[in-house]
């Protein structure tokens, strides 16, 4: 679980209650910890790993660590905060890498903090570890994907520069010599943002990568075509403050591996993006409806989707009609984060004719109420 940057001062404004029945408390040993082995260590490890750019500020492993954290905790759970998913519970079961957690455990953690969060036996940790997972390490290559078959980066550093506050540059990667002489089926794809300046990367072979998303892996059979090019073109999107010493250098990579010759790819996967242009967010409208429609011509398999907004971002739906008239919602996310941009993968991907309609609605937040939102006064107009 990631938590929400906050002042440390804000720490004293949070007490750890204390239970007036210690016994009955829930302990972290006992009671937290195989809950957050099972929710949360992924991320909140001991070495957290690094995804797509960012990693996780503590260790839920660690009893001191979670007893300070403690009240952010709390709120991160009572909030709907953590743990990061964004889609409906009517999604439980559909995608992969799903964070769902169930409001007993919810509960137990938020007693476990109203009683004190106290630390009880720790012989108890070993029961636990032997029931749990430890969580995801980063394997020894630092990819996830494992040692890629090829890594491809700038040719020099990219240097943004202090003035800079939004900058949409196309680079390009140069593939390395010999490594380009024959196309290539791509199996697993994998983005490396230099840092969380890098708002996003668009490529045609690679997707598109933020920080906090992970790899792009196909189902087996299903492939992108690398063609004979001795370079990859990016389309690069830097955003960050600005002023003195916040300048940077960008060295975004990616990672492939490919299928073996003679593998049989039976789907050619597309990455198709679908943005809408030409709508204005009225300043201090609180819940501003855009909607547009994608008309499918043929029968294709859906393999994800990623949803995209910036900070006035507050909830989006697709949902597709069927040639008969039919509706099914495929993903309702009610409360979009931009600082957690998911790509939502099937578990089976999904089958959808030819004739079928997309239906899709995007609602923003320009008020004042959007503690994200930089400036309610303005009327916002579309940008990438």
């Amino acid at each position: 679980m990631k938590l929400p940057a906050l002042p440390l001062a804000a720490l004293a404004f949070f007490g750890l209650a204390t239970s007036t029945n210690a016994q009955d408390a829930p302990t972290f040993y006992q009671d937290a910890l195989p809950v957050f082995m099972n929710n949360c260590a992924a991320c909140h490890q001991d070495s957290p790993p690094d995804v797509g750019g960012i990693s996780a500020p503590m260790s839920l492993m660690d009893y001191e660590q979670a007893k300070i954290w403690a009240p952010l905790i709390k709120n991160a759970l009572a909030t709907g905060y953590m743990p990061p998913w964004g889609a409906h519970e009517r999604h439980r079961g559909e995608f992969k890498g799903e964070r769902y957690m169930d409001s007993a455990d919810k509960e137990l953690l938020i007693a476990w903090v109203d009683g004190g969060a106290l630390e009880g036996d720790a012989n108890a940790a070993n029961d636990a570890l032997s029931s749990s997972s430890v969580g995801t390490a980063m394997p020894e290559s630092g990819w996830w994907i494992g040692e890629p078959d090829l890594v491809v980066g700038f040719d020099k550093p990219v240097y943004v520069g202090a003035d800079v506050e939004d900058w949409q540059p196309t680079v390009q990667m140069p593939v390395p010599e010999g490594a380009h002489e024959n196309p290539k089926w791509i199996a697993m794809a994998e983005l490396d943002p230099g840092g969380p300046w890098v708002h996003h990367i668009v490529s045609s072979h690679m997707g598109v990568g933020v920080p906090g998303r992970g790899p792009f892996t196909y189902p087996e059979g299903w492939g992108v075509l690398l063609p004979e090019d001795p370079f990859i073109t990016v389309n690069m999107h830097y955003h960050k403050d600005t002023g003195e010493g916040t300048d940077v250098v960008d060295n975004t990579r990616a990672g492939f591996k490919f299928y073996e010759e003679g593998d049989v790819i039976d789907y050619v996967v597309e990455t198709n993006l679908l943005p809408h242009r030409g709508w204005t967010i009225p300043a201090g409208d609180p819940n501003y409806e855009v909607s547009n429609t994608f008309d499918v011509e043929d029968d294709i398999y859906l393999l994800s989707m990623g949803p995209h907004m910036h900070y006035r971002g507050k909830a989006m739906r697709y949902e597709l009609e069927y040639p008969d008239g039919e509706r099914e919602v495929l993903l309702w996310v009610p409360k979009y984060d931009f600082n957690w941009q998911f790509l939502y993968e099937y578990e089976t991907p999904k089958f959808i004719p030819s004739g079928s309609t997309l239906h899709m609605s995007w609602w923003f937040d320009n008020s004042e109420g959007n503690r994200w939102n930089p400036d309610p006064s303005q009327d916002v107009v579309y940008g990438p």
